[in-house]
């Protein structure tokens, strides 16, 4: 339950910050898809969900510790390990909500600036 609620405070905040961009480029329907997809992959590769990163290159293993989605994917691999005490789950949780206030602070600020 821990990590579904990891994973939601997450979403919410990621649910903000994809919000605020498509009402920044409303006019541009292309410009969004082509954000979130230059965005997404690179964030899915480094964070270590479609591939280990133990065997990556140190430029790797650094881009990592930057990526909020690397602390995300390290939580819920301890929680479903059972490892409730793993100092990840707390990064984890921490940088949720983290990601959460942002997102939702700058979504807040576009939709008042955009006059919704």
């Amino acid at each position: 339950m821990l990590g579904l609620l990891i994973l939601a405070v997450f979403g919410v905040g990621l649910g903000a910050l994809s919000y605020a961009l498509a009402l920044a480029v409303r006019k541009r329907e292309w410009l969004f898809w082509a954000v979130q997809q230059t965005l997404t992959f690179p964030l899915l590769i480094l964070s270590g969900v479609l591939l280990p990163l133990e065997a990556a290159p140190p430029w790797m293993l650094a881009l990592s510790r930057v990526n909020p989605l690397t602390y995300i994917v390290e939580a819920e691999r301890a929680l479903f390990a059972g490892d409730l005490a793993n100092p990840a789950v707390l990064a984890g949780a921490l940088t949720a909500i983290a990601v959460a206030v942002v997102g939702l602070a700058v979504g807040t600020r576009t939709i008042r600036r955009s006059g919704g």
